[in-house]
């Protein structure tokens, strides 16, 4: 038996510090004088003799008819049986409040989103991310919830970046079903990463001149980052984004992506341009110096 968490267990039930200290000894190590449990509970030997008397009120300890006078402690079971029963009831009643504060607060969630559908301006939240190995953590993120469809729109650097996160997950997600269609610049730096992505997802090239990554998924989240270009003047940490999972923002959001998006989107009623389900590539290894670092 623990000695401070049994401690902390009576002080719960109701006994001060020294009270639960006390107690414990004297039933851990049975009967004793007062100066001895002063040392072995480690209760100043002024209190022991005050913390003893409200114990023997409390019917918890009793005193021995000896010489020198000696303490002992009462059953813990018959000491605290009524106490016990009372917590048990009122827990009971507790849980059932819980329970009943559950279904009263889940009908009230039930009002408010009805009223608020019809309250106009609605306050929605956007989270800001700020740093390279945050945001590219959201980017993983994202990506494993992502059931039907996912946009990505980036310059080149992005693109890479973007493969050397997710590439593995890219994988699966296009092999569970999901339609993935990208947009960036493509050049001579990133030309072979493009075709060999353009086996599992729809990849087309746009002009993304700023430095800019989006990836909306599902048409219900998206993540909107400005990815600065590693380089002399700019740090990994430099980066930022706001992430929102409002589909209305995400709607307006992609209207102020690259005009030529529509070559990246697809019409609701049109299929995706999938060849076939080749595994992607390796990162790094099949890839080599034909991708250059980001």
């Amino acid at each position: 038996m623990d000695f401070a968490e049994t401690v902390k267990v009576l002080h719960f039930l109701g006994l001060s510090e020294y009270e639960a200290r006390v107690y414990v000894s004297l039933v851990t190590e049975g009967a004793s004088e007062a100066r001895k449990l002063s040392v072995k509970c480690g209760v100043p030997r002024t209190k022991v003799y005050t913390t003893l008397k409200k114990l023997i009120e409390r019917g918890l300890v009793f005193e021995l008819p000896d010489e020198p006078r000696k303490f002992a402690p009462g059953s813990p079971a018959k000491a605290f049986e009524t106490y016990l029963l009372h917590l048990e009831s009122e827990t009971h009643t507790r849980v059932a409040s819980l329970t009943e504060s559950r279904q009263a607060i889940s009908l009230l969630e039930e009002a408010y989103k009805k009223k608020r559908s019809n309250v106009s301006p609605q306050r929605e939240e956007v989270w800001i991310v700020r740093g390279r190995s945050e945001i590219l953590e959201k980017i993983k993120e994202m990506m494993s919830r992502a059931q039907k469809r996912v946009t990505l729109v980036t310059m080149e650097g992005g693109f890479v970046l973007f493969y050397k996160t997710v590439g593995r997950l890219l994988d699966k997600i296009v092999d569970s079903g999901v339609k993935v269609w990208i947009g960036t610049s493509i050049n001579s730096h990133n030309r072979h990463l493009a075709r060999e992505l353009n086996y599992v997802c729809k990849v087309r090239n746009i002009s993304v001149h700023s430095p800019l990554l989006y990836l909306c998924i599902d048409d219900r989240e998206f993540l909107l980052a400005d990815i600065k270009p590693d380089g002399l003047n700019s740090e990994p940490e430099e980066d930022f984004g706001v992430i929102s999972r409002n589909p209305y923002l995400c709607r307006l959001v992609s209207l102020l992506t690259p005009s030529r998006i529509a070559e990246v989107l697809p019409c609701k009623d049109g299929q995706a341009h999938m060849t076939s389900r080749a595994r992607l590539p390796k990162p790094q290894a099949e890839l080599g110096a034909k991708i250059h670092n980001f």
